[in-house]
């Protein structure tokens, strides 16, 4: 990877998990919680987002996160039950960014650096979208499965998430390593479809 293709990943990067859990914090705003504008995330500064190993695990592995968007289940309308309308802004927001730039790339002269810079868009944000809907806590697949349990498994599901959750990440980092084609697969076939490769 160059100097330039570095660059703009990385400015691709920062931008759309920025967008992403500031996308997490309005929602749980108009539901009804001010957790995340209270402690400063309902931003586009991207530094109150961003997580060191997150940021890091992107260039060592290819994936990375942000620091998770605090919610008070209890304060949102249904608590609970609307939980999964947080979760799904997220990569919601990454579809969203995806779509866009993908219509930007065909718009823009294939030998310029925008392009480069919205083909690179298209394929973090996907990424971002698929790598964020896995069941796995902290990710928000768990907790749109979470939103939809029963109240007795929903108990069970926050006990265990509770003593395990800690070594989600670390799970997360083995399995991408060793089953990378989970997530980089359906990444080109959708590329495949968007006639992007």
């Amino acid at each position: 990877m160059d100097i330039q293709q570095a660059s703009l990943s990385a400015f691709s990067f920062i931008f759309s998990l920025t967008i992403h859990e500031y996308s997490h914090a309005c929602a749980a705003l108009v539901l009804g919680d001010t957790t995340a504008k209270d402690q400063g995330r309902l931003t586009l500064n991207p530094l109150k987002h961003l997580d060191l190993l997150g940021t890091m695990m992107l260039f060592l592995i290819g994936l990375g996160w942000a620091k998770p968007v605090p919610v008070n289940i209890e304060n949102l309308i249904n608590k609970r039950r609307s939980y999964y309308i947080v979760a799904l802004a997220g990569p919601l927001s990454n579809i969203i960014i995806a779509i866009l730039s993908t219509i930007a790339f065909y718009l823009t002269d294939s030998q310029s650096v925008f392009n480069s810079l919205f083909y690179i868009m298209v394929y973090i944000n996907i990424l971002l979208a698929l790598f964020n809907l896995f069941p796995i806590p902290p990710l928000d697949g768990s907790n749109i499965i979470y939103s939809f349990l029963s109240d007795k498994l929903a108990y069970q599901y926050s006990k265990v998430v509770g003593k395990y959750g800690n070594y989600g990440f670390l799970i997360i980092i083995i399995l991408f390593n060793i089953f990378p084609q989970i997530i980089f697969s359906p990444i080109d076939i959708i590329l495949k479809i968007l006639g992007l490769k």
